[in-house]
């Protein structure tokens, strides 16, 4: 609920009627959640959903972390996939002597991680179908 309350605060859109914003909601669960006192847990990072997920798919757990570390940190503005991960188009030269450096995705470092998100939401899927199907 804290995305979709977030989402809610920077658009200005709160539902109509008489359904709850994300925050009451939060409130909601957060009451519901102390009332029952539940063991806390602890997310799962992404990477390790992915090295869980990839072996499921009958992908290579190793291979699909590598991919989405690569993707991430370039979203993220890391450095360091910039080096491997993307392709230089453009070098600005600045007043003070430093450079600014330009990339762009590189289609070949990042097709892999589109091909392994295809595999896995189809495995997704299937699963899904199945266990609809059992019911």
């Amino acid at each position: 609920m804290r995305n979709r309350q977030q989402h809610e605060t920077d658009t200005g859109h709160l539902p109509s009627g008489d359904g709850l914003s994300g925050a009451q909601r939060r409130t909601e669960i957060r009451a519901l959640a102390d009332h029952l006192g539940p063991a806390p847990l602890t997310a799962p990072r992404t990477h390790q959903i992915l090295l869980t997920a990839a072996p499921a798919a009958g992908l290579t757990a190793v291979k699909v972390g590598a991919a989405w570390r690569a993707a991430s940190g370039f979203a993220h503005g890391r450095c360091w996939p910039n080096l491997r991960a993307s392709q230089p188009r453009a070098v600005i030269p600045g007043d003070d002597g430093v450079h600014t450096v330009a990339f762009v995705l590189d289609e070949e470092q990042h097709r892999p991680l589109a091909e392994y998100c295809r595999i896995m939401l189809e495995r997704l899927q299937e699963h899904y179908e199945a266990r609809a199907r059992a019911r």
